[in-house]
């Protein structure tokens, strides 16, 4: 699974441009002392905190990663487009990878349960966090993210209970063995996407880790953000059991992008922001 979108290197690379020593509060003035860890479990986890301009509190929106080594520096691009409406952003350095200690670890079918939650309670230690902070109004705080970031959100989103939206982007709405089985047989080779979904029902695999549970007992705002010609996570099931969970109440919706694939283009962001907006002083029932 792939986790940094192709658009987002110019932004990435004058960010990192700027040095190695990112200040940990960024934008408006803070006040108050700022740490310069958070703790979850057993690690400290280094973060930056951008603030929009103006006076706060603001309402705020907690990142997660996508897979692989991701530091807070990788998510510079999906911080600039919520500092842009307003929100602060709490990103930080994944556990065990940059400046956060801890053990960082990959998620596979084996160790998804343990790593999904572990992960989640990440963010969900970012978002406590946050509630401490005069700058932050703590009640008005959701979740983004992209990629493998779509497991990680939702899970942490029932771990809370009461953040206030999530953004997934180019987020699998599906168990870990079919992802992987699916991107084995289209991401690295030019094999037809029909010819991919109709090898489907042949998994016989461990599927692992599920998001589907965690979500049928979620009642938070969620947007997914979905390429048609995705060849990392199966779009089509993805949708299938979106439209199952909307059909029951949840308040998921999705847009699609035809003809784009798991890097998806500067374009989503004018179906994300008029969502952010209606939805950020909204009560998660």
């Amino acid at each position: 699974m792939k986790s940094i979108p192709a658009w987002i290197l110019p932004l990435l690379a004058a960010a990192l441009a700027c040095g190695s020593g990112a200040p940990r509060v960024s934008g408006a003035s803070a006040p108050g002392p700022m740490p310069a860890t958070f703790e979850s479990g057993d690690a400290r986890l280094a973060f930056t905190l951008d603030l929009p301009p103006g006076r706060g509190p603001f309402p705020a929106v907690v990142t997660a990663h996508g897979s692989g080594l991701v530091t807070r520096r990788d998510l510079t691009w999906l911080s600039s487009q919520f500092t842009r409406l307003g929100f602060a952003v709490l990103r930080f350095d994944k556990r065990g990878v940059g400046e956060s200690t801890g053990k960082y670890s990959g998620v596979g079918v084996t160790n998804g349960d343990a790593m999904i939650a572990q992960l989640a309670g990440d963010v969900a230690a970012g978002v406590r966090f946050l509630r401490t902070r005069p700058e932050i109004d703590g009640r008005r705080i959701g979740l983004a993210g992209a990629s493998q970031a779509g497991w990680i959100l939702p899970h942490a989103a029932r771990e809370l209970g009461d953040v206030t939206f999530m953004v997934l982007i180019s987020g699998p709405v599906c168990s870990i063995g079919l992802e992987i089985y699916y991107s084995d047989l289209v991401e690295e080779s030019d094999r037809p996407l029909d010819e991919g979904y109709a090898m489907l029902p042949a998994f016989k695999g461990p599927h692992g880790y599920d998001p589907v549970p965690v979500l049928q007992a979620l009642h938070t705002p969620g947007l997914w953000l979905l390429g048609t010609d995705d060849r990392s996570i199966p779009v089509r099931d993805t949708i299938v059991n979106l439209q199952a969970l909307a059909a029951t109440g949840h308040p998921f919706e999705w847009r699609t992008y035809p003809g784009q694939g798991h890097s998806l283009s500067p374009a989503i962001w004018d179906d994300v922001a008029p969502w952010v907006l209606a939805h950020r002083s909204a009560s998660p029932r």
